[in-house]
């Protein structure tokens, strides 16, 4: 925050307004990790994509990350969880997050569409964005594979650990909503990342078996 001057005073309340955001996310879903008897650790996966956002070249760079690639994936995870939560509390705490990523996302979207709209010479920028969402890309796909995050979620769509082939079969249908709605977001800013885009359209974990 403090590397972005004043002059962006409405750039640097929204991230503030975020941040606050996350903090509540962060809080809500620790505790019920915990009334649940979950085990709470880090991800190395995770963890990679949070450095990969923070040691962004640009800030237009780090918002695509955040908002367009890890808050859309994000966005489609907690549709899944309000869908097949079996509790009112559950449902609410993801109707309320789902609420607060949806305004990341469409922030997101139109930052980067007015920084493409302003520039000299866009061919060259949307080239160099290229590039950084190969690396991006290949950031998510990481994180999204791990087991950890996986396995915990398909076992919550079949319904059981007996189950979790079922849900494996939901987590395919997430993949592809997350990728389909990723594709559109870059259209909608007028980044043609859909010919390049290095995801697979099939869940990679389908492609592994």
């Amino acid at each position: 925050m403090y590397r972005i001057p004043q002059d962006f005073l409405e750039v640097k309340s929204f991230l503030s307004t975020q941040i606050m955001d996350e903090a509540r996310h962060q809080e809500v879903f620790r505790k019920r990790a915990l009334a649940g008897g979950g085990l709470l650790h880090s991800s190395p996966g995770a963890e990679w994509a949070l450095k990969a956002i923070l040691d962004a070249p640009t800030h237009t760079m780090g918002t695509f990350l955040l908002n367009l690639l890890a808050e859309g994936l994000v966005l489609s995870v907690f549709r899944s969880g309000e869908m097949i939560a079996k509790t009112h509390v559950d449902k609410e705490i993801f109707r309320r997050c789902l609420q607060d990523e949806a305004r990341h996302v469409s922030y997101g979207v139109l930052e980067f569409q007015w920084w493409l709209d302003h520039q000299r010479d866009r061919a060259a920028a949307e080239e160099l964005l290229h590039r950084f969402a190969d690396v991006g890309e290949q950031v998510i796909l990481t994180a999204f594979t791990e087991p950890t995050l996986v396995e915990p979620i398909a076992i919550l769509l079949g319904g059981g650990l007996q189950k979790i082939d079922a849900g494996m079969e939901g987590m395919m249908r997430v993949w592809s909503m997350f990728i389909d709605e990723y594709l559109q977001r870059c259209e909608r800013a007028g980044f043609h990342r859909r010919p390049r885009c290095i995801l697979p359209a099939e869940a990679p974990w389908r492609l592994a078996a």
